[in-house]
């Protein structure tokens, strides 16, 4: 989102003169956006409104910075960054403070620690490598929207102003007498290295590639090349541009409505809205011709919408999250009426924040600007640390001790056969506190045993007696690691070797799955690499459990198109393959999925009523892996399928957030490290009666 102008002021343009259609190019682009966010179904591309942004961007300031060049024969780069200071930070704090109370206020506290420091990482403006790396963070899947992640792209544009004019001063210093051709040198060769750049990295990390800022400098670059040639392009016939820009116009539009999060981003597809803005803002430069689509674009409306569209880019999104907060997820009319309100505390901002610090006398000079800038992102700092220490405040039911909480063993005590778990309402105790489930999972993840989604270095472990005769694999996703401390320690009890073979997001199938939005090369390289290794191990028992139930036809490329029925097949193709070499297969049939929110904010929230946290068996079943479990089942009856949903949803149509005392999933989808080591006894009793007693049954006995 672009925040880098204000009206009429000598940097909005090369030739000084305010540029009206600039400012309709802006109102594009933010009611893009705001649309967007607003789940609008026809406005599927309105992402691109912030690559509308970048362009822009990159053509003022750059502009901003030759003319500078051209006047004093140097760039002042106190004299910028002070300027920068002036017109983003006062505002940006506001939002900031304001979007660590709606953390405060409307959020689950669970999310108070991440929250409170993606606004710390916002006032700092690098909160885009943050998210990005929350992207790839498998474990981080109980993190909702953050309030400020709409900050990732002034982040990227922030770091932009920092390098950008370091680049600039210095290729000036270095070739004087032909600056400008350094500058068009320098900065094509720049832009170009991005470009290509992103090709790569966001075919191999779309999550990360969509935030950091190395794929995005090519489209601040593009804006910054028009400007340095906008001299010589300006001169093209009227006519010419007025067709340039209506075909921008035309491309942003078609970009808006027709691309979705199915497309490859940033990628080749970026150059639509990119090329077409730069084609729109060349068109209105100059003699513009009389039926060319500045005269759209300046018309008064869409002037006054892009001189707020930094304020509403700001406000909008925090509105959005508050809503979503208190009310749950939002309809569309919904959402549309909480994004107009919003354009409220956006013009009382712009009017009384921006406004007046941008042209107040006392901080005209670059010090006492940027010590303003610098004590309002000290403050926005204070809120995000303010909001992560609120979090050891909350309170919350009393942590209970081992022998409190027995977790799934009581499914096996007769005295207690007769419970309804799913109309439990308050307990006294509870393992592990709502307030520290999303750090309870299994050891295994911190013994580096399980590769990332975007990891290409696997490896394979092993636990228990490695000199045994016997040897149990346990291979998959996630939802195989969820069980490995139950079968870790009965393997451990039996005298069993264990070895694992772990990748998040991955299936042990021959299924080509979808990994946000995008085909995981990852996954496509370890599911035969993993193969190979459990045919070289050739272990007398293997199991297997898989998350994902769908997966890419042959040539699919989007979520559209993953199935049921790919996965199904994948998994067969690599089931019979194992049953070929007399391997005793037993796939764990996936755990169903709870609702929306996370069971921990569910019951931190509803400690006085747990009933309100109970989830659905049939529905979260559907939702989760085992129904291709079951139809690859079918085809393979050599499987020994193990089903422990009865563990979760005890009555076989509710699904309870405790059992026990137990809080059994830890987020998302997964069954907290605590409840999984509980049900230990009875898996023990399913694997030995899939196994034929050859695995399970000494544990049992006690042995």
């Amino acid at each position: 989102m672009s925040a880098t102008t204000e009206t009429r002021s000598p940097e909005r343009a090369p030739s000084r003169s305010f540029r009206p259609d600039i400012e309709g190019l802006r109102a594009v682009a933010v009611l893009s956006v705001l649309i967007y966010h607003a789940d609008l179904v026809w406005v599927p591309g309105g992402y691109v409104g912030v690559d509308v942004f970048f362009v822009i961007s990159g053509f003022l300031i750059t502009s901003l910075m030759v003319r500078e060049v051209e006047r004093r024969g140097r760039l002042g780069l106190a004299d910028f960054w002070a300027r920068r200071a002036r017109r983003l930070l006062p505002a940006s704090t506001v939002v900031l403070v304001f979007s660590a109370v709606v953390a405060l206020v409307c959020l689950p506290v669970n999310t108070r620690k991440d929250f409170g420091g993606d606004i710390v990482s916002a006032a700092l403006y690098v909160v885009n490598w943050r998210l990005g790396a929350r992207e790839v963070d498998y474990l981080a899947e109980n993190v909702s929207a953050s309030p400020v992640q709409h900050y990732w792209s002034l982040a990227v544009e922030e770091q932009f102003y920092i390098v950008w004019p370091l680049l600039i001063a210095a290729l000036v210093a270095l070739v004087r007498t032909r600056w400008r051709a350094a500058l068009l040198v320098g900065i094509a060769a720049v832009t170009v290295a991005s470009f290509v750049f992103t090709l790569s990295y966001t075919a191999d990390q779309p999550g990360l590639a969509f935030f950091v800022s190395t794929t995005r400098v090519w489209e601040l670059g593009i804006g910054a090349l028009l400007a340095i040639a906008f001299p010589v392009l300006v001169g093209l016939p009227a006519a010419l541009r007025g067709v340039l820009g209506w075909a921008g116009i035309l491309a942003i539009a078609y970009s808006v409505l027709v691309l979705d999060e199915g497309t490859v981003w940033p990628g080749t597809a970026t150059l639509l809205p990119v090329l077409g803005t730069a084609a729109a803002i060349l068109a209105g430069g100059g003699v513009a011709a009389t039926w060319g689509v500045g005269r759209l674009l300046g018309l008064r409306p869409a002037v006054w919408i892009g001189g707020l569209s930094y304020s509403l880019y700001l406000w909008h999104w925090p509105f959005l999250i508050a809503a979503e907060g208190l009310w749950g997820d939002l309809r569309v009319r919904q959402a549309l009426l909480v994004v107009i309100a919003s354009a409220v505390p956006a013009w009382l901002s712009y009017r009384y924040i921006e406004t007046p610090f941008r042209h107040a006398p006392r901080f005209a000079l670059p010090r006492p600007a940027l010590l303003a800038g610098a004590a309002g992102m000290a403050v926005s700092i204070v809120a995000g640390l303010a909001l992560v220490a609120s979090f050891s405040l909350v309170d919350t039911v009393d942590e209970a001790s081992a022998k409190e909480a027995p977790g799934a063993a009581v499914l096996q005590d007769p005295d207690l056969a007769d419970t309804d778990w799913a109309s439990l309402r308050t307990v006294d105790v509870l393992r592990p506190s709502p307030l520290d489930a999303y750090e309870d999972y299994p050891s295994i993840n911190k013994d580096g045993c399980v590769a990332t989604m975007v990891e290409e270095n696997y490896k394979t472990c092993e636990y228990g007696d490695e000199d045994a005769e016997r040897t149990v694999a346990l291979v998959g996703d996630s939802k195989a690691a969820q069980w490995f401390p139950p079968i870790r320690e009965i393997a451990e009890r039996e005298g069993w070797r264990l070895v694992v073979i772990f990748k998040n997001g991955c299936p042990f199938a021959a299924s080509d799955v979808l990994y946000q939005g995008e085909p995981s090369p990852t996954c496509k390289s370890w599911q035969p690499w993993a193969m190979d290794n459990v045919e070289e191990l050739d272990p007398d028992v293997l199991i297997t459990v898989t998350r994902n139930a769908r997966a890419l036809p042959p040539g699919g490329t989007t979520d559209e198109d993953a199935t049921q029925a790919p996965m199904v097949e994948g998994l067969v193709e690599y089931w019979e393959r194992l049953v070929d070499s007399d391997i005793m297969l037993v796939p764990i049939l996936d755990t169903p999925v709870p609702f929306s929110p996370t069971v921990p904010d569910c019951v931190q929230d509803h400690l006085d009523d747990l009933t309100q946290c109970v989830a659905l068996k049939e529905r979260g079943f559907e939702k989760s892996g085992a129904p291709a479990q079951l139809a690859a089942a079918e085809l393979v009856p050599e499987a020994r399928v193990v089903d422990m949903s009865s563990v979760v949803c005890p009555d076989g149509v509710h699904c309870p957030p405790v059992i026990g005392n137990v809080l059994v999933y830890r987020g998302g989808t997964h069954l907290s490290n605590t409840y999984a080591k509980t049900t230990t006894p009875i898996l023990a009793k399913r694997l030995a009666r899939a196994t034929d007693g050859l695995f399970g049954s000494a544990t049992l006995a006690g042995g």
